[in-house]
């Protein structure tokens, strides 16, 4: 993933860059741009940057990968052990019931996700 923005403050390696509005930003629907999102960006070779730059910053493949990962991951094992933990303690139950059982779960886990990472509302990215 590729934005573009304006470098406010530099420490050091790392820059906090203001992302400018882009498609990017249509998947949160702005809201995040809206609340004064910044971006942590690393610099590790060590461009000359100025305070008020324009720059391009691009997230690894890497760091992509693990976000969808701690993303999706808990909310789909949370529906599994939802819907084997019904079946396991109420036998009796249908189908239906482990299901329903599984999908409160994994709305529980992903409001957690949610919750978990609203927290951090830097992105590490490198320019």
């Amino acid at each position: 993933m590729t934005e573009t923005g304006t470098v406010r403050e530099i420490k050091g390696n790392t820059a906090v860059i203001a992302s400018d509005k882009s498609a990017a930003c249509f998947g949160c629907m702005n809201l995040e741009c809206k609340s004064g999102h910044l971006i942590t960006a690393e610099n590790p070779g060590t461009l000359p940057l100025e305070t008020g730059q324009r720059v391009e910053v691009e997230a690894s493949g890497t760091s992509l990968l693990h976000q969808a990962i701690t993303a999706f991951l808990p909310p789909t094992l949370a529906f599994i052990a939802g819907f084997f933990i019904t079946r396991r303690l109420f036998p009796e139950a249908g189908e239906a019931a482990a299901a329903f059982a599984g999908v409160i779960l994994l709305f529980a886990a992903a409001f957690f996700v949610y919750k978990a990472r609203g927290k951090s509302s830097h992105q590490d990215t490198k320019t």
